[in-house]
């Protein structure tokens, strides 16, 4: 493999070099590792149809020693950029008379700065960091669309990164609860739940003001500490009162779950696990709601059936779906004795349901789902099964029969 940028020269003045660094295009400093370059230049090798590593490690050891000549790149008062870099290995291709290979890497370079411009334009940022370089442009936009916080003039007012943060955050705070100092198993703690109440009144007060580790809290994240804290206070697992609780996060007591945090953050910028779609639109956030599916009854009577649509359109504002068993509606052309009219039947009902999907968009994002469900003894139950047979009916519903 190429070596260190530090370890071209000779290795008896290693010692005595400080460790290269590169500037990259959001102006940040890193260490320059040349095995970078190798890897570039071997990109650019294959694309010619010339694909040969070992070539590559040479030439990117070529690209370091022109660089320490021509832009003293262990000289603390002059870093080189990420452009310097690729400009000295254009020029490097071309000495070596390697010109497909060079035409090959200005085209990647190229393509590279298409890509960048794209991702800050669907960010709207000036700078892309290293989250946002994980993702490919696509994810960026769904990212951008659904999940991305935006002011009232619809303006994206966060990142991948604080997204992402903002959620492990939220998602952290029921374990902070559980810690052993804090919770309590077996014994029956009695607690002022009505002190905690108070702090209800507050939450603005305390945004951006407590922290656990380097993460601040946000009024929703304190609003969802008071809640859970009253939750498990209320039946007597709290071993310390609210404002206690408070104290030892304002002291820096509970910072090792700065740990835990970054564990759920990690997880989600390496795509290893990536929460439904309520949590990433809604935690840490206004509406709060992380769970995407709620069952829902629907009674056969026409204000609880009305009742229970307005339920659904409720849910599907805040980021859910629906499932909702409509056996016990009556059949289609049943007596109706209030009126001495029939019934229209469970099916003309989810086509209200429907309805309401297609309007009322999921927190405002995408259009949301539903669960129909019907048991088998239902006299309708052909007329539920077959009802999506036609193109462009119950888009929105998938259909099970209990």
């Amino acid at each position: 493999m190429a070596k260190e940028i530090t370890e071209v020269d000779d290795s008896s003045n290693k010692s005595t070099k400080p460790k290269a660094q590169i500037r990259k295009r959001d102006r940040g400093l890193v260490e320059f590792k040349n095995s970078k370059i190798s890897n570039a230049i071997y990109k650019a090798l294959m694309a010619a149809g010339k694909a040969d590593y070992k070539l590559a490690e040479k030439l990117s050891e070529k690209v370091v020693l022109k660089m320490d000549q021509q832009l003293s790149v262990f000289d603390t008062n002059r870093t080189p950029s990420v452009e310097d870099v690729q400009d000295m290995v254009e020029s490097i291709l071309i000495e070596e008379g390697l010109s497909e290979t060079a035409k090959a890497y200005i085209l990647y370079r190229h393509e590279r700065r298409k890509i960048r411009d794209e991702k800050k334009k669907i960010l709207n940022k000036k700078d892309l960091d290293e989250v946002d370089k994980s993702f490919d442009i696509n994810s960026l936009r769904v990212l951008a669309s659904r999940y991305l916080l935006r002011d009232n003039n619809n303006e994206i007012i966060e990142n991948p990164r604080s997204l992402f943060e903002r959620v492990a955050i939220l998602v952290t705070i029921p374990d902070i609860l559980h810690d052993t100092e804090l919770y309590s198993n077996n014994d029956v703690v009695v607690q002022n739940i009505t002190e905690a109440e108070e702090y209800y009144k507050k939450i603005d007060d305390f945004h951006l003001k407590l922290k656990i580790g380097n993460y601040y809290l946000n009024r929703y994240h304190f609003e969802s500490l008071i809640r859970h804290y009253i939750y498990l206070a209320k039946s007597g697992h709290m071993k310390i009162s609210f404002k206690d609780l408070l104290r030892l996060i304002a002291e820096r007591n509970l910072s090792k779950y700065s740990d835990r945090i970054i564990e759920y953050y990690n997880l989600m910028v390496s795509k290893d696990f990536l929460p439904n779609t309520p949590t990433l639109m809604n935690a840490g956030a206004r509406l709060g709601q992380l769970s995407a599916c709620f069952v829902l009854d629907m009674k056969d009577d026409m204000s609880e059936i009305m009742k229970s649509s307005t339920d659904a359109a409720m849910i599907f504002k805040s980021g859910g779906g629906v499932g909702i068993n409509y056996s016990n509606l009556r059949p289609e052309g049943d007596i109706v004795a209030s009126t001495s009219g029939v019934a229209s039947g469970p099916i003309s009902f989810m086509r209200i349901i429907d309805t309401i999907t297609d309007v009322v968009k999921q927190g405002g994002k995408r259009r949301g789902a539903n669960m129909g469900i019907m048991e088998s003894w239902h006299p309708d139950i052909e007329k539920f099964v077959t009802a999506k047979t036609k193109p462009g009916i119950f888009e929105n519903f998938n259909v099970s029969v209990g």
